[in-house]
């Protein structure tokens, strides 16, 4: 079971048909992430002949390679290496991995394997000496070695590097205020790829040899060239654009010299943009083998063969508390509309990834799944049999150790809640509330992340 905390969920209910219901969207809970892990998602798509692996519909053979190397950075990158070193049928030369957990294996007693534990959502030390050691192999391997990347969310900060000898403390400044500045992700992994030597189609420029990337999505639209800002694929995004952005959030003056002196550079010409030409991609396969979308529809499904089920929206994006603000005037038309005597639970789902603009850079614990949570709770302001989880499925919701909420006609059950809720949301403090009044979803790292599932079960009159 992915959910650690199941005991303190079961004690917000007030009564047995409560008690069901929070056993029924724990249970839920369990299942998404089961469904998400990457041993699924690899085993549809990766199959092995006599003499060769196919992934998907493209076949590879061994005998084409004289070395195959294995690189893992994101999320998933631990649970993805065991995976494939259990199912692939010859071994790796080296193995490469960047993880946000500390290691579920010794591998750092293997010798042709190294791990890093590295830092997430900002880049620290673990990440540059990772990103190093990757970047000094790519550079020594020929054109008869074969690199397999494993790629999923996270991996943008997990495998980091300042490119053009910026000082680290000055690209850390940068990746902190893009983050806190409410900007959604392909825009802050727009900057990453121009100031980073790892991201935006970097890998491939330098190296000889031939790349497989399997990618988990954990953006909306599933843009390979946004996810784990798109180290093997061909780049697109300008210098030009990343000026906008920070004239957009009025980050022009709050930035280091050394960030606008790279800048300036490139706009005037003097530096590269990301690489984009397709020949140099020649080598490079991607294959996206699990995203958001196909989650929500497998969820959707399931929930489908005893109650009625819909997907809603596929692409959540915006502020968390303005859409958890939405969502609860879309639950309350849904219940004000519903037929007497029909079916018990009707469910709405949604997918996508929603931002939150701090108001402060205080001591606050919260993250965007919460922050909506608390956001629909504060809206629907009355006791009704509506209830929502907001999940994150990577298990981490922004600075707190919850992965997401879960609320209910229980949560705001009387005016000195209702205040304290109040307080938490004003100040992007939802963990919290979550925390002293209960709600908060406990699973650590899944070793997924196929971005949020909101889930909004109504209660119909019967």
């Amino acid at each position: 079971m992915f959910v650690k905390n199941r005991d303190a969920i079961f004690s917000l209910a007030r009564n047995a048909n409560e008690k069901s219901i929070l056993l029924f969207l724990t249970n839920k809970i369990d299942e998404i992430l089961s469904n998400a892990h990457p041993s699924k998602l690899l085993a549809t798509s990766i199959s092995f002949g006599e003499n060769s692996f196919k992934v998907q519909d493209t076949e590879f053979s061994f005998s084409s390679y004289n070395e195959i190397y294995l690189i893992a950075f994101g999320k998933a990158s631990q649970p993805m290496v065991e995976w494939m070193t259990e199912n692939f049928t010859i071994k790796f030369k080296h193995i490469i991995i960047s993880s946000p957990s500390k290691s579920i294996r010794e591998y750092n007693n293997e010798s042709f394997c190294s791990f890093y534990k590295a830092g997430h959502p900002k880049p620290d030390n673990q990440s540059l000496q990772a990103a190093e050691e990757v970047l000094n192999l790519l550079q020594s391997l020929k054109k008869e070695d074969l690199i397999i990347c494993l790629i999923s969310g996270g991996g943008s900060s997990l495998l980091d590097f300042p490119d053009f000898n910026i000082p680290f403390n000055d690209y850390l400044l940068l990746m902190e205020t893009m983050l806190s500045c409410g900007a959604p992700i392909h825009e802050i992994n727009t900057v990453r790829k121009h100031f980073s030597k790892t991201k935006g189609g970097k890998f491939c420029i330098n190296t000889r040899a031939s790349i497989v990337s399997l990618i988990i999505s954990d953006v909306i639209g599933n843009d390979i060239s946004t996810i784990a800002s798109g180290p093997t694929v061909p780049d697109k995004t300008t210098w030009k654009e990343c000026w906008k952005i920070f004239q957009k959030y009025g980050l022009i003056s709050t930035l280091p010299d050394s960030i606008l002196f790279v800048i300036n550079k490139g706009i005037n010409g003097t530096v590269p943009d990301t690489p984009s030409d397709p020949v140099l991609f020649s080598r490079v396969h991607n294959f996206m083998i699990g995203n958001n979308q196909q989650l929500l529809e497998r969820t959707k499904n399931g929930l489908n063969s005893a109650f009625t089920a819909s997907v809603v929206d596929y692409a959540l994006q915006g502020e968390a508390s303005v859409v958890g603000e939405n969502l609860a005037h879309f639950a309350l038309t849904k219940y004000s509309n519903r037929k007497k005597g029909s079916e018990q639970f009707l469910f709405f789902l949604f997918g996508g990834e929603t931002t939150v603009t701090l108001q402060s850079k205080s001591s606050s614990k919260g993250g965007r799944n919460q922050e909506l949570a608390l956001s629909f709770a504060l809206t629907i302001k009355k006791e009704v049999p509506v209830y929502l989880i907001a999940l994150g499925t990577d298990g981490i919701d922004g600075f707190s150790s919850a992965a997401g909420a879960i609320v209910g006609p229980f949560t705001l059950s009387n005016l000195q809640k209702r205040e304290k809720a109040l307080r938490c949301l004003e100040q992007n403090d939802s963990n919290r509330f979550f925390q002293l009044e209960r709600g908060e979803i406990l699973t650590g790292h899944t070793g997924t992340n196929l971005m949020d599932i909101i889930i909004i079960l109504i209660e119909q009159i019967m």
